[in-house]
C-alpha cells in the first residue's frame, strides 16, 4: 500500500510539472518564424507592387494564420496572394483564406505551415504612396507548439520587417496620372497613335533620352573641329606641287569617302582592338567621326580654294606677301565664307551619323531609343529621338539658307528679293518662294545694267 501511494504522488508531482511547464511555455511565447525579410518588384512608389515575405518557422512551431499589416497610406483594397512552402528549388502550393481588412491582409493556413518551414507569401497589387523612405510591415502571428505531446497555442506574436523604396520622379507620376485618363486611353485605342504617340511614354521618353542626345552632341562637338583641321590639311596635300603627297591625300580621301561609315565604325571598334590598339568606346567614337568628317572636309575646302581668282593671288604677291600670307590673309578668309554653308550641312550629316554607334553599345540618342523601345514594345521612343535631332538639325538648315543669302550679297554685291515666308508654318524657314522685285521707275534691273557703254 505504501509503494502504491509513493507512485501515485510520483506520477502527480511529474503531472504538475508538466502542466507548470505548458503554462510557462504558453505565458512567454518563443519566436516562432526566423529570418524573416521582405522584397519589392518595384523600386519606386505609386504604382501596382507585389511584396514578397519570406521566413522561416521553427523546428518546434507550426503557423495557422498570419496578418500582414501595411503602413498607413498603403493601398491594399485589390490585394490578392498566394501561399507556397519552399523545399530547395521545390514550391509546394498551401492551401489559404482571406483578403484585406483595412490596410491589414489576413491569411489562414489549411492546414497550418508545419515546423521548419520556408514560408513564402506573396502579396500582388498593393499601392504604396509616391513618397518613398523607409517603411515596415507589421507581421502578425500565432504558433502552435507542443511540450511533451501536449499542444500548446501561443499568444499573438507581432513582428516587425523593414523595406524601403524611393520616391519616383517628376515624369513618372505624370505618366501614372495619364493612364488613368479616359481620354488618353482613347487616343491609345487607336492604333496608329498609340504606336508612335503614345503620350504616357512621349513624358518618360524626353528625359531618359536627355542625357543620350547630350551624349551625341558631345561627340560632334569634338570630332567637327578635329575634322576641320584635319580637312584643311588634306586639302593642301591634294593641292600640293609634290606628287606622293597629292597621291596620299587622294588615296585616303577616296578611301573614307568610298565607303560606309558603318563598316569604318566596325573597323575601328572591333578591328583595331583585336590589332591590340584599345581606347576607351568614347574616344574611339570621337576619332572615327573625325576622320570620316575630314575626308569630306578636305574636298570641301578644295572647291573653296581652287574657286577663288588667280587674281587674288597675284594681287597678294604684288602687295609682297608671300605664299604663305596670301594664304592666311587672303585666300583662306574668302575660302571660309564660301564653304561655310556646305561646312554646316557636313555637320548636320555628321551629326544624324551618330546613331550609328548605337550598334556597337555607345548610349547616345538612338541607343537609349531602341531600349525603350525593346522594353515597352512599342515605337513612341523613335518619334522622341526624331524630335530631339530636329532640335538640332532644323535650326541649323534655316542658317545655311540665311548664309547662302549672305554669300549671295557678297558676291554679286546687291541685296537679293526679300522671301517670302507662308505664315503660321512652321518650317517656313526651311522652304522660301521668291517673287520677283518690280524695278522703281526709271531704273533697269540689274541684269539689264552695263558698266556704261
Amino acid at each position: 500500500m505504501l509503494g502504491t501511494a509513493r507512485r501515485r504522488i510520483a506520477t502527480r508531482i511529474a503531472f504538475a510539472v508538466l502542466v507548470a511547464t505548458a503554462v510557462l511555455a504558453g505565458a512567454a511565447p518563443a519566436v516562432a518564424l526566423t529570418g524573416a525579410k521582405v522584397t519589392m518588384d518595384q523600386q519606386t512608389g505609386g504604382q501596382p507592387t507585389r511584396f514578397t515575405f519570406v521566413a522561416i518557422t521553427d523546428r518546434d512551431a507550426s503557423i495557422g494564420e498570419i496578418d500582414v499589416g501595411f503602413p498607413s497610406g498603403f493601398d491594399v483594397s485589390k490585394a490578392r496572394f498566394d501561399v507556397v512552402t519552399l523545399d530547395g528549388l521545390k514550391r509546394n502550393m498551401v492551401a489559404a483564406k482571406g483578403g484585406p481588412e483595412g490596410e491589414t491582409v489576413g491569411i489562414k493556413f489549411t492546414p497550418s505551415i508545419p515546423a521548419s518551414s520556408t514560408l513564402r507569401i506573396q502579396v500582388y497589387d498593393v499601392v504604396p504612396p509616391n513618397a518613398g523612405g523607409e517603411y515596415a510591415l507589421k507581421i502578425g502571428y500565432s504558433a502552435e507548439t507542443s511540450v511533451a505531446g501536449v499542444p500548446i497555442v501561443q499568444e499573438r506574436t507581432d513582428e516587425t520587417v523593414k523595406f524601403e523604396y524611393a520616391t519616383p520622379k517628376q515624369h513618372e507620376v505624370i505618366s501614372r496620372w495619364l493612364d488613368s485618363q479616359p481620354a488618353v486611353q482613347s487616343f491609345n485605342d487607336v492604333k496608329a497613335f498609340g504606336m508612335f504617340f503614345k503620350p504616357q511614354l512621349i513624358v518618360r521618353s524626353i528625359p531618359l533620352l536627355f542625357f543620350g542626345w547630350l551624349l551625341a552632341l558631345s561627340l560632334i562637338a569634338l570630332a567637327f573641329p578635329l575634322a576641320i583641321a584635319g580637312g584643311l590639311g588634306l586639302a593642301f596635300m591634294k593641292m600640293s606641287k609634290l606628287t606622293i603627297v597629292r597621291w596620299i591625300a587622294a588615296a585616303y580621301v577616296n578611301v573614307i569617302r568610298g565607303t560606309p561609315l558603318f563598316l569604318q565604325i566596325f573597323v575601328a571598334f572591333i578591328g583595331f582592338r583585336i590589332a591590340g590598339l584599345r581606347t576607351s568606346d568614347y574616344i574611339t567614337a570621337v576619332f572615327v567621326l573625325a576622320i570620316n568628317s575630314s575626308a569630306y572636309l578636305a574636298e570641301i575646302f578644295r572647291a573653296g580654294i581652287q574657286s577663288i581668282h588667280k587674281g587674288q593671288f597675284e594681287a597678294a604677291s604684288s602687295l609682297g606677301m608671300t605664299y604663305r600670307q596670301s594664304m592666311q590673309y587672303v585666300i583662306i578668309p574668302q575660302t571660309v565664307k564660301r564653304v561655310l554653308p556646305t561646312m554646316t550641312s557636313e555637320f548636320i550629316l555628321l551629326f544624324k551619323d551618330t546613331a550609328l554607334f548605337a550598334a556597337v553599345g555607345i548610349g547616345e540618342l538612338m541607343y537609349g531609343a531602341q531600349n525603350i523601345v525593346a522594353n515597352t514594345g512599342n515605337l513612341t521612343a523613335f518619334v522622341v529621338a526624331a524630335g530631339y535631332y530636329l532640335i538640332v538639325t532644323i535650326p541649323l538648315i534655316n542658317l545655311v539658307g540665311k548664309l547662302e543669302v549672305r554669300l549671295a550679297v557678297s558676291e554679286h554685291g546687291h541685296t537679293p528679293p526679300e522671301p517670302k515666308r507662308r505664315q503660321g508654318a512652321f518650317f517656313s524657314g526651311m522652304t522660301r518662294t521668291l517673287e520677283p522685285v518690280e524695278p522703281v521707275e526709271g531704273e533697269r534691273p540689274v541684269d539689264e545694267e552695263t558698266d556704261g557703254r
